[in-house]
């Protein structure tokens, strides 16, 4: 499996995961601030955008976390050479 050539650490990648979660954090407490404190009022504009951004980055977090189960980020010194690196039969 080629690995994507990955410039950041481990910890950095958690301290952006865990910035995002903050992020992921803050959107939903918004939701919950702007609710109609009537029950069955439509949702509003804002709170739709909230809760779409929170849900977007609830993703974004899952996609680098299986991302990283999978193997893509590749270790220093792992990293697999690409055909295109190799000498072909032109030299």
């Amino acid at each position: 499996m080629t690995g994507i050539i990955d410039n950041t650490t481990d910890e950095a990648r958690k301290q952006w995961c865990d910035l995002l979660h903050a992020g992921w954090m803050y959107h939903q407490q918004k939701v919950k601030e702007i609710a109609s404190p009537i029950i069955g009022a439509e949702i509003s504009d804002d709170q739709l955008f909230h809760m779409s951004i929170s849900v977007a980055i609830q993703d974004a977090i899952a996609l680098i976390q299986q991302m990283e189960a999978y193997g893509y980020f590749a270790e220093e010194g792992e990293e697999e050479e690409l055909p295109q690196h190799k000498r072909g039969p032109a030299g």
